[in-house]
């Protein structure tokens, strides 16, 4: 019954979904760096239908917690720590509402999105919902682009819910029953990311230091086979088994630009790697006892194979 209820609110008509839906026992979090700009319309595409609104914010120095605080949110303050998940549990915790739906703030609730969590927070039976996510890249959206449906376990009961802040992009860890909603652009959370392939290498520089700093810390040594073969494999996902080449050159963009992200992580990975064993700027190497002169070129960097040991 709970299954069939969900499939019937993308049809709903939009006079009656307000009727149902206003005041749900929902907190929306939201997630926040310096996002004056985004921040209002990530509120509005919810404020009609949640219970609360908190914010977690990571040191902004804009008008973001004005912002915020003006519309009635809560405002969490958290060190920064360059990407949102360490914030979320955060957030979790400050929750009042037996229910939270999760945004970043650029990112906004699709029209259908107040139907399907009207018909989830009836359901004893149900402690989370992955969501389908609508991500416009470069200035527009196809449902062929490789990166459709791309779930976000994003609602969810909080007082089952955990959300590890160790790395990025991971998601949260829910105690119970999780089902998909139906893949429907009107259940989406519409995630307006990065409007010029500019934009998109200027986030991938700082998210490739992330990843590469985390698994540099986890004890992973860069290696030549995973160099060559993860960037592949996630190109291949996307172009191929996701069949983003229906979408021509824009699933060839975005597979590209993933096997461009992954080939940085590695490569970063192996740069940190030489930073034990990196001579200083104008440092001469020690001589072995009894081994014969350095020889002129003895020292001069040589050229090295990303991932060797």
């Amino acid at each position: 019954m709970g299954t069939n209820l969900i499939a019937s609110a993308v049809s709903w008509p939009s006079a009656t979904i307000l009727s149902l839906v206003e005041q749900l026992p929902i907190t929306l979090c939201v997630s926040t760096r310096n996002a004056a700009a985004d921040l209002p319309d990530c509120i509005e595409s919810v404020r009609s239908w949640v219970s609360e609104i908190v914010v977690v914010d990571m040191d902004s120095d804009d008008e973001t917690c004005k912002i915020a605080r003006a519309a009635g949110a809560k405002v969490v303050s958290v060190p920064p720590a360059g990407w949102a998940e360490p914030g979320r549990q955060a957030g979790i915790d400050a929750a009042t509402q037996p229910w939270m739906l999760v945004l970043d703030a650029d990112e906004r609730a699709g029209a259908g999105l107040a139907a399907l969590a009207a018909a989830c927070v009836v359901r004893d039976d149900l402690a989370g919902m992955w969501l389908p996510r609508q991500n416009f890249q470069f200035g527009w959206w196809t449902p062929s682009s490789g990166i459709w449906p791309d779930w976000q376990l994003r609602l969810f009961r909080p007082d089952l819910t955990t959300w590890p802040g160790h790395r990025t992009h991971v998601g949260p860890q829910v105690a119970g029953h999780v089902e998909r909603a139906p893949t429907h652009p009107d259940n989406a959370i519409v995630h307006h990311s990065f409007p010029t392939i500019s934009a998109w290498v200027a986030s991938a520089n700082r998210y490739t230091d992330i990843e590469a700093d985390h698994l540099q810390r986890s004890g992973r040594r860069p290696r030549l086979l995973r160099a060559l073969v993860v960037p592949l494999m996630r190109f291949g996902d996307l172009y191929l088994r996701n069949r983003g080449y229906r979408s021509g050159r824009y699933g060839l963009t975005v597979a590209m630009l993933s096997f461009c992200y992954w080939t940085l992580v590695e490569l970063k990975l192996w740069e940190r790697s030489l930073s034990a064993t990196r001579l200083p700027v104008g440092s001469v190497p020690q001589q072995r006892h009894g081994s014969s002169a350095i020889s002129a070129g003895a020292g001069a960097p040589s050229s090295s194979v990303p991932g060797a040991p």
